[in-house]
């Protein structure tokens, strides 16, 4: 049987206040509407828990009975209500776990984590791999994950997206590439093999399928898994990668290579915030996603 929480409420009044006037007067309800809310009580505990003496509702047994527990209810009900609405992330011990497309783990994570420590020292971050665009909205509905950073992807009106960065596409080879003179320019570009970054066994890169559309083809000399690998590659051959620009200043701090435009104009890789629906108004998850934001505006 489902009962209305609301009705507790109202017996609190009325054992509290001894009065069905006084009780509506606090409750901010009519008179007739407390007498109906305690009718239902009174049919739902067999029981006619406040009798009339004069002008007082006293309690009965049974009400005397329950009434610690109702009022200890209520209150852990508010407690929950109030928690619901706040968040503390310097005492808070929460674990969140994001899912972040593999390249841009080494660009988000760092600044995420440095501001994490910094107002929030005991929550965990746990960066999941990259979750399949079929199983993303079920991820995050069912709490698998607290949110994504991924390419612009095809989502449903459950899915909530916020833009963090756009980024141009960059070239990166060896300082001393022989085979690229002054600047990289679009036929020593397609002369030159190539490097793919990707956790797929097979298949063309991003920048592919935009060549393609150009009736433009590379030459994919090697695929590997991760850029650092690729970025190392390079240094030893006359290989090209083109990946974000965010991403090939990063290596570029690391390791002794060159950036250069690329020589063909392909749409910026916009990267983008997911969150379920679920938790668009919940604090904590409004907390990680601003330090999402923080950490891509780094």
């Amino acid at each position: 049987m489902k009962t209305d929480l609301n009705l507790f409420t109202v017996f609190e009044a009325i054992y509290c206040e001894g009065n069905i006037t006084k009780a509506a007067a606090v409750l901010n309800l009519s008179q007739p509407a407390v007498s109906h809310s305690l009718s239902k009580l009174r049919d739902q505990f067999d029981d006619p828990l406040f009798v009339r003496h004069g002008n007082e509702m006293r309690p009965t047994a049974v009400a005397k009975n329950v009434a610690a527990d109702v009022r200890e209810a209520l209150h852990q009900l508010q407690v929950c209500l109030q928690q619901s609405k706040q968040f503390a992330p310097a005492t808070s011990r929460k674990e969140f776990i994001m899912s972040i497309h593999g390249p841009t783990e080494a660009i988000y994570l760092p600044s995420l984590v440095q501001n994490v420590i910094l107002e929030a020292p005991k929550v965990t971050i746990k960066s999941h791999r990259r979750v399949r665009q079929a199983e993303l909205e079920n991820k995050l509905a069912s709490g698998d994950i607290d949110m994504a950073i991924d390419a612009l992807l095809p989502v449903s009106e459950n899915i909530k997206h916020t833009l963090l960065e756009q980024n141009e596409m960059v070239v990166i080879s060896r300082q001393n590439n022989s085979q690229i003179k002054n600047k990289l320019d679009l036929d020593t570009y397609l002369a030159l093999e190539h490097i793919v970054v990707s956790s797929r066994s097979s298949g063309p890169g991003i920048e592919d399928f935009q060549l393609g559309r150009l009736s433009l083809q590379r030459k994919i000399a090697l695929r590997c898994q991760h850029t650092l690998a690729a970025c190392r590659v390079i240094l030893g051959s006359d290989m090209l990668l083109t990946l974000p620009k965010n991403a090939a200043k990063m290596y570029k701090e690391m390791i002794d290579i060159k950036i250069h435009k690329l020589p063909v104009e392909l749409p910026s890789i916009d990267m983008h915030l997911y969150w379920h629906t679920n938790v668009d108004k919940d604090p904590a998850n409004k907390w990680l996603r601003n330090m999402a934001i923080m950490a891509a505006d780094h």
